[in-house]
């Protein structure tokens, strides 16, 4: 089954957690732009070197990166309005995460941030 890796589970493989590593060993394992986003700007934060940063993303290097295509854009759009509508507050981070991994087919995220994403209905969380 395909899944999209979620930032906080990104930080804690770059971080050599092992509750990571059996989730690393399936199959269709997939990241985001905006996943890839978060990391590195979360590095830069911490005054990590551009080449630190560049070493960091090899570690990733094995995760297909989801791009944010059109497909990706209206599907988010429409998820974070309909949140809206509903009342329901989500970070569009996360809507256009969840976007683009439906946008593929992948309603599977591996994070922590179960509360964010089980916001939205499609969406399937899996934590680790």
């Amino acid at each position: 089954m395909a899944k999209v890796l979620d930032s906080t589970f990104l930080i804690d493989v770059i971080r050599g957690k092992n509750e990571t590593k059996k989730v690393l060993g399936e199959k269709e394992l997939f990241t985001t732009q905006i996943n890839l986003y978060e990391v590195v700007r979360g590095l830069f934060l911490r005054n990590v070197s551009t080449s630190k940063v560049q070493e960091t993303l090899l570690v990733l290097s094995d995760v297909k990166t989801l791009p944010l295509d059109d497909d990706a854009l209206l599907l988010s759009a429409e998820i974070s309005a309909n949140l809206i509508k509903m009342g329901v507050a989500v970070d569009d981070a996360d809507c256009l995460i969840a976007g683009m991994a439906l946008s593929k087919g992948v309603n599977t995220i591996v994070t922590r941030n179960r509360e964010h994403f089980s916001r939205i209905p499609e969406i399937k969380v899996e934590t680790y």
